[in-house]
């Protein structure tokens, strides 16, 4: 009986010790890892692209805010201004959503790319 609670006590001690062996090995491994260089430089080219267009994406939702806070205030005696303000809403809106497929199509080639590390 002692012999038996003996060997199983020797036996969780070895499965925890490999265990935690085991876990500072996962570690090492993903320092270890070695990437192309190549695929590097075209991931990182193509978040920088991401992050810019984002950016794009920001200032023109900045922009047609301002457009219709612009069109709130405008005097209706204001005509031409008026119109210049609705068209110019109109290219703001367009140019937001090729904006929005672009960010799209570039988070569909992050993807198929196989970028390491995406946190998108």
């Amino acid at each position: 009986m002692l012999k038996l609670f003996l060997m199983k006590k020797s036996y969780l001690f070895s499965i925890l010790f490999m265990s935690s062996i085991i876990v500072a090995f996962a570690g090492d491994y993903k320092r270890s890892v070695i990437t192309d260089p190549s695929i590097t430089r075209r991931c990182t080219s193509l978040t920088e692209k991401r992050v810019q267009k984002i950016d794009h994406k920001q200032n023109l939702q900045a922009l047609l805010a301002r457009n219709v806070k612009l069109q709130e205030f405008t005097p209706a005696q204001k005509k031409s201004i008026k119109r210049k303000l609705k068209s110019n809403e109109s290219h703001l809106r367009h140019e937001l959503e090729l904006t929005n497929l672009k960010i799209n199509r570039l988070e569909e080639d992050i993807v198929r790319q196989g970028c390491p590390g995406i946190y998108l």
